[in-house]
């Protein structure tokens, strides 16, 4: 129905972003990766691409910064037991990157780590989408430098948010593992800020 909608972001928080288009507000389901790269744009205008879910006693619009996290929304969607929240929590740990690495591995245990996806989701959707997800081009921006850095840039756009300089944060985030749920890392660092305080 709507393949993406313009307009400013006029509420940003965690789980859901408003964009008002021509005088109206479309409250959009986002995951924590898209929340993160929508933090530095509230007020301002921005596009997200999107999905109309449609359930029995319920319609809800789904918003994705970019068309590869779409694509693999979709995809996610289509296995059994898997609804729009559990794909929304799964992108939301794991850049595209990341998910088709973890497909292509088997290692179910990275899909595990969404909250509310459990191991046996997490082996199915790793099952279903073997093989059915496009290769990682060599020297990707998937490697696991490149996905720490993305982390690292999501955590610090969030947190810039709350008054704290780039700097405190690089700093605070020194030495933590990168391969945890975002949401973990971003209290982590709130607690490392707040004791410096």
């Amino acid at each position: 129905m709507f393949y993406y909608l313009r307009g400013t972001l006029s509420v940003l928080r965690q789980g859901f972003a408003v964009l008002e288009c021509g005088g109206v507000g479309f409250r959009l389901a986002i995951s924590a990766s898209t929340f993160a790269s929508l933090s530095a744009s509230l007020g301002k205008e921005a596009m997200l691409y999107t999905y109309l879910s449609v359930r029995e006693n319920a319609m809800e619009l789904c918003g994705f910064s970019s068309e590869e996290e779409l694509e693999l929304f979709e995809k996610l969607i289509d296995i059994s037991g898997i609804g729009p929240k559990a794909a929304l929590s799964i992108l939301g740990v794991l850049t595209p990157a990341d998910l088709i690495r973890a497909c292509a591995d088997g290692d179910y245990k990275a899909v595990a780590r969404a909250p509310g996806v459990g191991n046996k989701t997490a082996q199915r959707v790793v099952l279903e989408l073997k093989g059915r997800l496009p290769d990682l081009p060599q020297g990707s921006p998937g490697s696991s430098v490149q996905s720490s850095r993305n982390t690292l840039s999501q955590i610090t756009d969030t947190l810039v948010l709350y008054g704290f300089s780039r700097e405190e944060i690089q700093s605070a985030t020194r030495g933590m593992d990168f391969d945890r749920p975002i949401e973990e890392l971003i209290a982590d660092t709130l607690r490392v800020l707040a004791s410096k305080r």
